[in-house]
């Protein structure tokens, strides 16, 4: 599992980051990044340590997935009447399968159905939450810690808006989970004698536009309204956390509706930004056109493209047709930098050469004044005799 790092260079606290005329949004902490690239294309506080309420639900359900079978079974601890709603009134001793649980998880955030996960892989809740932190870091949310599996108030449980959109980033490529949290209504298979059985997701968003995919809602009085989001947008695929909110659906439509108003998707960044340099022989400074060895993507702005900085790797002679020649560096305004391995489209030869040389305006200069002084000596050995 290789840890993800989103595409900024400047670690932003607590301003924004972004393009210069961003979003307009309630949460104390969001952020709306381009999955397919890695890209923040927006944030403010990004790296604030907040409570995440039950989109911390979002990791348990990966866990379960990640180390179960869907018939495996869940069975309620003796003290799950103890955890508080939302819930799924499960009895002590009740079992469900994996598969319902998860559904249980993501569409009724139900807080004993997460207890019931904790206790059926590690015992308890500070259990499952050592393993919750080791899958954090493995995936690359350096600044989490989590203290219960289901977002409940806890001093310590904390996460950022950066920390869960590496994790929805991670979350997407799970197509189990994705599915789930899709899924506006489901039915879950208990005991005959157990009437709670229908589940309504929460994300009501679902409803209205069926581009946004997943994922998860959360709320506390301390975290207020929460959400992580998949969204299916026209410039690719879109990752949003919103945190500590006043209308995160509110919030939701806004970031997904100003990045896709914002921004192109460039399908290979140095074709539709040549550059070339001039590598260095024996004649002088010789053109090389540089072409990509493979297709990098870029998210683009206007204000990207206006203020784009180029950073060309030095080159000297001799250089094959096709030979790797380094990296072309695409910076932009955010400190964002897309970094381009190229090779040479055209060769340059070591040793001087007539058809560099008539390139090289430096030659052109060596040649005249040759032919000046061969015209000046012939003049004179001919009055000599004559």
């Amino acid at each position: 599992m290789t840890p993800f790092v989103l595409l900024c260079a400047i670690r932003h606290v607590c301003t924004e980051v972004g393009q210069p005329a961003g979003p307009t949004v309630t949460a104390d902490a969001a952020i709306v990044v381009h999955a397919d690239t890695g890209r923040i294309l927006w944030g403010r506080n990004i790296h604030r340590k907040t409570y995440p309420a039950s989109t911390t639900k979002i990791l348990t359900t990966l866990i379960l997935l990640e180390n179960s079978n869907p018939d495996d079974r869940i069975t309620a601890p003796q003290d799950t009447k103890k955890i508080p709603e939302s819930s799924l009134h499960l009895v002590p001793g009740e079992s469900i399968s994996a598969k319902d649980a998860a559904y249980a998880l993501m569409l009724r955030s139900a807080n004993d159905v997460a207890h019931a996960v904790a206790v059926h892989f590690d015992g308890s809740d500070a259990g499952f939450a050592r393993r919750m932190d080791a899958y954090a870091i493995k995936i690359g949310m350096r600044d989490s810690h989590f203290e219960n599996p289901n977002g409940l108030p806890s001093p310590w449980h904390k996460t950022t808006a950066y920390d869960l959109a590496v994790l929805g980033i991670h979350a997407r490529k799970n197509n189990q989970l994705v599915e789930i949290s899709r899924t506006q209504t489901y039915s879950v298979t208990r005991d005959p004698l157990q009437k709670d059985t229908l589940l309504v997701n929460r994300n009501k968003l679902l409803k209205e536009d069926p581009n946004n995919w997943g994922f998860k809602t959360g709320f506390t009085n301390d975290a207020g309204r929460c959400f992580v989001g998949y969204v299916k947008s026209p410039v690719g695929d879109l990752v949003t956390v919103i945190l500590g909110s006043v209308d995160w659906a509110g919030d939701q439509t806004a970031l997904s509706r100003w990045a896709a108003g914002t921004f192109k998707l460039i399908p290979d960044i140095a074709e539709a930004h040549p550059v070339s340099v001039r590598a260095q022989n024996q004649s002088g400074d010789i053109p090389l056109s540089l072409a990509p060895a493979k297709p990098v993507a870029a998210i683009l702005s206007q204000n990207d493209m206006d203020k784009m900085k180029v950073e060309l790797p030095v080159l000297k002679a001799p250089i094959k047709k096709g030979e790797p020649v380094g990296m072309v560096a695409y910076s932009l305004p955010d400190g964002t930098v897309y970094k381009v391995p190229v090779v040479a489209a055209n060769a340059v030869e070591a040793q001087f050469a007539p058809a560099d040389a008539l390139r090289n305006p430096a030659a052109w200069v060596f040649l005249a004044a040759a032919g000046g002084a061969y015209w000046y000596r012939r003049r004179a050995y001919d009055r000599l005799n004559s």
